[in-house]
């Protein structure tokens, strides 16, 4: 029977793997976030934490650049919102915003989009080498005849028969014989009866009680109680143009699960990556009034995607006006 051998292009093959998933990816940081700060006005200065991927190193200028870009856009799209003082009841309301987002630079882009276009050629090929390989096969069918020699012989001479098994009678065993002993056999001696016998029993006690009086003539004189110090009237009263009492601190509530996002999980195909949590607090008493955080996958560098994720914060919010 021939045997036909289909190869595969395995060197093909593997270089257009490489092509398409062999791509390096660098993530630098540029920017950190920093200590939040108040100001005047109902929106605090923004914190930004930006992370820069790129398929090559990213000079320090392109960095700088796009951390620029991305706080600029997070200020265009805040601007496009009027936050009232007393918003949510607040008597002095202030916007705090952070952010947390990825960028990609313009070869990275490019480099996902090859690799996109090599994943959907080689998908072609695989397609396009199966069917050829079938209608290979197919080509090559038909009818083999093939021959089965026999291997019986007529005419064997019959088998003798077996002869019947034969019994062993067991052989037989003789009882062990048991020797008397000598002499008697003495019993072991009866249990000696438990008698009790009550003792009789005597009790004899003494009880003796003092009684001590304290000393009248003891010289001990009890504490006297602590007094405060008058007040000191020579102070003289807080002047009506003095500066008031220091303002209430104010704090911030941790990071939600939106802004925790593991950037070292990020896949090579993933795009860019904005992250904003607001936080409402009342300068007055330092209360926490609002939080929310969003999260989308819009680009940190555009000040159209970042006010489409400012609108997916303000959404159903009545004291932000747009």
């Amino acid at each position: 029977m021939p045997r036909y051998i289909f190869t595969v292009p395995l060197r093909p093959i593997a270089l257009l793997t490489i092509l398409a998933f062999g791509c390096a990816t660098v993530r630098v940081p540029a920017s950190s976030p920093s200590q939040p700060a108040d100001a005047p006005g109902t929106v605090a200065p923004p914190i930004t934490e930006l992370w820069i991927e790129s398929s090559e190193e990213v000079p320090p200028a392109l960095s700088e650049k796009m951390d620029a870009q991305a706080r600029a856009a997070l200020a265009e799209a805040l601007e496009a919102w009027e936050i009232p003082s007393h918003a949510a009841g607040a008597e002095d309301a202030v916007l705090f915003v952070r952010e947390r987002a990825v960028a990609t630079t313009e070869a990275r882009n490019k480099e996902q989009t090859w690799a996109k276009v090599g994943i959907a050629v080689g998908v072609v090929l695989v397609i396009a080498a199966i069917v050829v390989i079938a209608v290979a096969l197919a080509g090559t069918g038909g009818s083999r005849g093939s021959s089965h020699p026999t291997s019986a012989r007529s005419g064997s001479s019959p088998a003798k028969a077996a002869a019947p098994p034969v019994a062993v009678k067991p052989r037989a065993v003789p009882p062990p014989r048991v020797v008397p002993p000598a002499g008697p056999v003495p019993l072991p001696p009866p249990p000696i009866p438990y008698a009790y016998r009550p003792y009789p029993s005597f009790f004899i006690g003494f009880n003796f009680n003092f009684v001590i009086p304290l000393h009248p003539w003891s010289s001990a004189q009890p504490p006297v109680p602590f007094a405060p110090e008058p007040p000191d009237d020579s102070a003289p009263p807080p002047s009506p143009d003095e500066e008031p009492a220091a303002a209430v601190a104010l704090q911030l509530p941790p990071l939600a699960e939106a802004m925790t996002f593991p950037v070292e999980d990020r896949t090579f195909f993933a795009g860019p990556l904005t992250a904003l949590q607001l936080d409402l607090v009342d300068r007055a008493t330092g209360q926490l009034l609002w939080s929310k955080a969003v999260k989308a996958d819009e680009d940190p560098l555009d000040p159209r995607a970042v006010g489409k994720v400012l609108d997916q914060a303000f959404a159903g919010i009545g004291w932000a006006r747009p």
